[in-house]
């Protein structure tokens, strides 16, 4: 019984031995080939670098104000007698746009005026009778004094009745009336908004480092969201004296011209600042970037002493895109063969081969 127990065990450990032989066997000879075995060279699109003429770029963003702009009030109260304008319409400086009740002014005018006049007829018979001698010189001031006092009067009236009108400042478009006939305005109640769309002021603000590159009458483009594809042009016309201590940057003031009418105080602007001198980086698509917290890189494709075409890891410096292209301020040279799409399966030193379209 023993002898047959230890045949069987012996048996057993046999065949484990010869399937644990032939596995190491296959194992052995899977990682010889795994060891020799050779990955195809990845199939990429390539393009040639090439520079291009650029004017550099400051890009920020602003707001839109009027050149002249204003909300418009009384200085005095009173009730709304005559408002001959409509809101949206365009006026001339000097248009009447309200009138406020004058009535108790126009009254007391008419009495002054006659207070003036009689001063005035006084003055000049004291006035006869003084160049005889017949009256004393401090009677001659005396009316002279009380002419002046009635003059001023008038004049004090007439300008509190010039209160009661409100005319436009300036040329411009006026907005919606604040105000209906027959109402009663307090002072400096707003009646309505008139502004000059003829040119616009462009307001916005670059930081401390652009300032030895800003001048008046700088370039400047900017685009709307109203008007998509649009680019409208103006010219600095002012710096700020100062940089703002909280942000360290300076405040720059551009005027844009607006004939059309189609820009408005208030819209939000995208802008780009032209600098004075044009540069001619290597510019690439966008594709052809690989972004990474350690820098960012590019492929390029050049052959290895076998004659094969390898990927070339090269770190870069970018300057300023615009759309779709980068420019590469340094690390490319013109003329060398980048990788523009399929740089996410790459490794330093990996084997490519071009898509047909880049080989044609």
């Amino acid at each position: 019984m023993f002898k047959r127990s230890v045949l069987v065990i012996g048996g057993v450990l046999l065949v484990l031995a010869v399937l644990a032989g032939l596995k190491y066997r296959q194992i052995s000879e899977g990682m010889a080939r795994f060891s020799n075995f050779t990955p195809p060279p990845a199939t990429v699109s390539a393009i040639t670098a090439t520079t291009e003429r650029w004017r550099p770029q400051i890009a920020t963003v602003g707001t839109l104000t009027a050149i002249a702009g204003t909300e418009l009030s009384t200085e005095v109260a009173g009730i709304v007698t005559k408002m001959p304008f409509n809101s949206g319409e365009k006026v001339e400086k000097g248009t009447v746009l309200l009138q406020l009740d004058d009535s108790v002014e126009q009254a007391n005018l008419t009495s002054l005026l006659a207070q003036e006049s009689l001063a005035q007829i006084k003055h000049d018979r004291i006035k006869v009778l003084f160049e005889r001698r017949n009256v004393s010189a401090t009677e001659f001031d005396e009316s002279s004094a009380n002419l002046k006092v009635a003059q001023a009067a008038v004049a004090q009236t007439r300008a509190n009745i010039a209160k009661k009108t409100l005319v436009a400042p300036f040329s411009g478009q006026l907005g919606i009336r604040q105000v209906d006939l027959g109402q009663y305005l307090k002072a400096g109640d707003t009646i309505v908004s008139l502004q000059d769309l003829s040119s616009l002021y462009a307001d916005f603000s670059v930081p401390e480092q652009h300032l030895p590159a800003l001048y008046v009458g700088q370039e400047v483009i900017f685009h709307n969201s109203a008007y998509p594809g649009v680019a409208f042009t103006g010219k600095v016309a002012a710096l700020e004296a100062k940089v703002d201590e909280n942000t360290r940057n300076i405040a720059i003031r551009a005027e844009v011209p607006n004939a059309d009418g189609r820009l408005r105080p208030g819209m939000y602007a995208e802008i780009r600042l032209l600098m004075r001198d044009t540069i001619e980086p290597v510019v690439l698509p966008s594709t052809a970037i690989t972004y990474s917290p350690f820098g960012d890189a590019v492929f390029v494709v050049q052959e290895d002493e076998a004659g094969q075409l390898r990927a070339y890891r090269r770190y870069v410096e970018l300057g300023e895109q615009r759309g779709d292209g980068v420019a590469i301020l340094s690390g490319v040279e013109a003329g060398e063969q980048v990788i523009s799409a399929g740089t996410l399966k790459l490794d330093h030193e990996a084997p490519v081969q071009l898509a047909a379209e880049t080989q044609g």
